[in-house]
């Protein structure tokens, strides 16, 4: 499932037809925002952090706002078997981390200041989200992959291009992330939370009531809590951890362009955690590297699903690929709009139409699509309270998900 916390359900996907193609997706001139998190299981006030990702930024709330952003989430504490080897995000730069974060959970948005400070309590994400969302983009990011389902090699390819000319070094990273780690793993894994027992009535920092009101200390239980956006790998190898990235630009002009390749081997299980593909992504990104930490903003991104890439067939070697990937349709149920997001295979034109129960087209309407992550606001005003159909079709496929608006 898409959610960290899995109270919340998610429809199947209904994809229809396939297409050969090369598995690229790129930013397309679209500002995608990298919204970064710092947690760990023993962090009782974490899975707050959790629901504001997801109420607020990812979102699947109602207060649904940027289809766009991207998250990635650094475990911390030496108990927390998700925990990457120095901890190059959480801890501070004479550890060789980013010295952003004072306290967890804590997190960065494309780590600029918002308005002054870059380390942010989950309050600030959304805000700063919201700012970051609205700049026009001086780099596009684009990604190739390969995913070789035999030898569960992942090889990737990661392209920046100057969209305005930039002064300064610029460089390239990239991060292999893993969904639904259930708390139920058992040492390491299961998550903790004060907020059930010590603030029964508590809201979340979303603006919401809080998901886990009465769940208990321990989220042990896998129908109650998964680890979502969880970093795994940083690819780049600049500065050892590579938490800054590679070198990519110097000054770059308008137009100038670079590529770093990367491979990754996907275990078959991570620290007790089986990891298939299909939870796996890639996030690629260029990044600032200026002479402080104030200074190294990232400055475009973009992600990819494992499953949305090749799929290299020992017999044939043919790619069989979905032209689109992760389609989600909400909240549900809605009262004045909808959000429809989902990866594109390929950035084409995107058509939305919804369907009432009695097979009558109620609202039609293409997109234009630069991005290959595809994201629009759909209000549902004028629609009466009901079930309804929504066909999502891109390049001959189509989705089909189910919704209600309820007021």
């Amino acid at each position: 499932m898409k959610v960290k916390s899995i109270l919340l359900s998610a429809s199947a996907l209904l994809i229809a037809g396939a297409v050969s193609a090369q598995s690229k997706v790129t930013s397309g001139g679209e500002k995608h925002v990298l919204v970064e998190e710092g947690t760990g299981t023993w962090c009782q006030w974490c899975p707050d952090g959790a629901q504001v990702i997801q109420e607020r930024i990812e979102p699947y709330g109602v207060n649904a706002n940027y289809p766009k952003a991207i998250i990635a989430s650094f475990h911390n504490g030496s108990s927390d078997k998700m925990k990457l080897t120095g901890d190059p995000f959480n801890s501070n730069e004479a550890s060789g981390g980013t010295g952003y974060i004072a306290g967890f959970p804590m997190g960065t948005v494309d780590r600029a200041p918002y308005p002054t400070n870059i380390g942010l309590s989950r309050g600030s994400w959304p805000g700063a989200t919201g700012a970051r969302a609205a700049l026009t983009p001086t780099f596009d990011v684009s990604m190739v992959c390969l995913w070789d389902s035999v030898t569960r090699v992942i090889s990737i390819k990661i392209k920046a291009k100057a969209l305005a000319a930039a002064t300064g070094n610029y460089r390239i990273n990239g991060y292999i992330v893993e969904d639904s780690i259930s708390s139920g793993l058992g040492s390491g894994y299961t998550q903790t939370s004060a907020i059930g027992l010590n603030n029964p009535g508590s809201m979340s920092a979303s603006g919401s009531p809080s998901w886990f009101i009465g769940k208990g200390l321990s989220l042990a239980s896998p129908t109650v809590y998964s680890h979502m956006d969880v970093v795994r790998k940083i690819l780049a190898t600049a500065g050892g951890n590579g938490i800054w990235g590679d070198t990519a630009f110097t000054n770059p002009a308008v137009g100038d362009s670079i590529e770093r390749s990367y491979t990754y081997t996907i275990p078959a299980t991570i620290n007790g955690s089986t990891c298939y593909p299909k939870y796996t992504k890639v996030i690629g990104m260029v990044q600032k590297y200026g002479a402080t930490t104030a200074d190294r903003a990232i400055e475009n991104c973009i992600e990819a699903k494992v499953r949305l890439m090749w799929k290299t067939l020992p017999s044939t070697n043919v790619a069989s690929l979905e032209p689109m990937q992760d389609i989600q349709v909400y909240p549900n149920p809605a009262s004045s709009r909808i959000v429809v997001k989902g990866m594109l295979q390929n950035p084409s034109d995107v058509t939305v139409a919804i369907y009432n129960v009695l097979g009558q087209q109620v609202f039609a309407n293409e997109y234009k699509a630069g991005s290959s992550m595809f994201g629009e606001f759909i209000s549902v005003d004028n629609l009466s309270n009901g079930v309804y159909f929504v066909n999502i079709t891109n390049e001959g496929g189509t989705v089909t998900k189910q919704f209600t608006v309820n007021r």
